[in-house]
């Protein structure tokens, strides 16, 4: 930096000047240091606000092979209790594939022992839970039978109960890697029958029946060798039809899937008097049990009379 006077000035004068030229640069630099602070902060913070935004956007889009596969709800998983218990076990492929699942069979029972319900459960989840409908079950047991030809086995869960009637509930199902598929299930009555039927005493040892939902009609001729010397009770012969007592599965036409048969008895005139046996016969279509007919035959199992359905 240059000075020239043309003027004699006094040093002092020099000095005080000098002094205030500096420090007014000094000002300025400071100045304008402080403007490029500002806008290199405003510029770092704009790079690393854009990084972040990108870094974000890149985790939020993972490709679908990224992203985690869904597990089961805490509300499937089986939890066992004290008031559970085992009652089968099975290790048994049911999925097609190579691998075993392992299949058990638990009821939960109260404080007194009675069954409250019983669950089905593959490799710890809940695939199945059914309740002892009112108290008319306290038995289960489960079964696996390939009943639609395709070589997989379906599950087949019955409930029965503790009385002289031995109703017996059926519950099929077709596992799948979700939720199952229930193929069939019935209603059990313990109203003997007595709102759809109507079976009466003729006289000479003949007995009317009679089902008021599906017009299926018959007579029943009974054993006379059976009922000597108590006659006089055949009167007594009403309306009294058995729970379904038993299933049988059987591919009566050969197109590799099964009819389920289910079976009641036609109660004389006591409960261990069977004066005949009614058949109700379901068949797949479309992937559902459907009723298809109910045949009425005597206690030798000889057909009487059927109704298509």
């Amino acid at each position: 930096m240059q000075i020239i006077f043309l003027h004699y000035v006094p040093p002092i004068y020099v000095q005080h000047f000098l002094f205030c030229y500096v420090l007014d640069g000094v000002t300025k630099c400071n100045h304008i240091l402080r403007r490029m602070c500002m806008k290199e902060l405003k510029t770092i913070f704009l790079i690393f606000s854009l990084t972040l935004s990108i870094l974000m956007g890149c985790s939020a889009a993972k490709p679908a092979d990224d992203q985690p596969k869904k597990q089961a709800s805490k509300a499937d998983i089986f939890i066992e209790t004290a008031n559970t218990h085992i009652l089968q076990t099975v290790d048994r492929n049911i999925s097609g594939d190579r691998t075993k699942e392992n299949i058990i069979l638990y009821v939960n029972r109260t404080k007194d022992g009675m069954p409250q319900s019983w669950s089905l459960v593959v490799n710890g989840i809940e695939k199945i839970k059914l309740s002892h409908e009112g108290g008319l079950y306290s038995f289960a047991e489960m079964n696996f039978v390939d009943i639609d030809g395709d070589k997989k086995e379906e599950v087949l869960l019955y409930r029965q109960s503790s009385g002289s009637a031995g109703a017996k509930g059926l519950n099929v199902y077709k596992p799948t890697e979700a939720k199952w598929q229930q193929v069939f299930s019935n209603v059990i009555t313990t109203d003997m029958g007595q709102e759809r039927f109507q079976v009466k005493y003729m006289g000479d040892y003949f007995v009317r029946f009679e089902d008021k939902e599906t017009g299926l009609k018959a007579v029943i001729e009974l054993n006379k060798k059976q009922y000597q010397g108590i006659e006089n009770m055949l009167k007594n012969i009403s309306t009294w039809i058995d729970p379904i007592i038993d299933y049988s599965l059987v591919d009566h036409d050969g197109d590799g899937t099964k009819e389920i048969i289910t079976l009641q008895r036609v109660i004389g005139i006591s409960h261990a008097d069977t004066i005949a046996l009614l058949k109700t016969t379901y068949k797949m279509e479309q992937g559902q049990y459907k009723l298809i007919s109910l045949t009425l035959c005597d206690y030798n199992d000889k057909p009487l009379a059927e109704a298509k359905l």
